[in-house]
């Protein structure tokens, strides 16, 4: 497969949620979370650390970016998780919850972000600009919490010929540029799956 030259615009946000992660430690002992409550940021890591019994953390949601289960005892210590969305993710201890083992993790989002535009609302995936285009094009894209960003181009029978993203991403708004100075003229494709989300464009490249 052909390696073309990608440049990595600038990231059209003003925070970078990962760079500012923190890991907050829980305990997990007898019957309780300590500390019960937490207050973190979006992004940063919740670490539940076993101290004795046999337990587990369990979110209250099925569904959705934040789901975990995880068993904490002797034989599994350490485990961590990190979150992705603001609000309140309650959690308990499936064999205690009848006890009162439960607990709550409050995530905001990072001090000083109040423009909600700065974070995107939905994932998004923007026409290419100029099209048509030679050599050169732009992407942007968009993505609602950090997930991982898979984006990739086809030619006109289906064959890959680039990978423009593969990694994760912070919630923000993106723009990437592809060279496609190495390819013949004609019609490309090309496709993002971030999550659940999945969206293909069409693209012309001018010679």
């Amino acid at each position: 497969m052909k390696k073309f030259g990608l440049l990595l615009a600038s990231v059209l946000t003003s925070i970078n949620i990962l760079n500012a992660q923190i890991t907050h430690q829980v305990l997990v002992s007898n019957y309780q979370f300590t500390p019960k409550d937490l207050n973190i940021t979006v992004g940063d890591t919740v670490e539940w650390k076993w101290v004795q019994g046999m337990h587990t953390t369990t979110s209250d949601s099925t569904t959705g970016v934040d789901v975990w289960n995880a068993p904490i005892d002797v034989s599994h210590t350490i485990f961590r998780y990190v979150i992705k969305t603001p609000g309140t993710h309650s959690y308990y201890c499936i064999y205690h919850v009848s006890l009162g083992m439960v607990g709550s993790i409050i995530a905001s989002l990072p001090t000083g972000v109040k423009n909600k535009n700065i974070l995107a609302a939905s994932f998004s995936l923007g026409q290419n600009y100029p099209d048509p285009f030679n050599p050169g094009t732009k992407i942007k894209y968009s993505v609602p919490y950090i997930t991982h960003v898979l984006l990739k181009v086809y030619d006109l029978l289906g064959n890959e010929v680039g990978t423009l993203v593969n990694e994760e991403k912070p919630a923000g708004n993106y723009e990437i540029t592809w060279n496609a100075a190495d390819l013949s003229g004609g019609v490309y494709f090309y496709q993002m799956k971030a999550g659940n989300f999945i969206q293909t464009k069409k693209m012309i490249l001018l010679k």
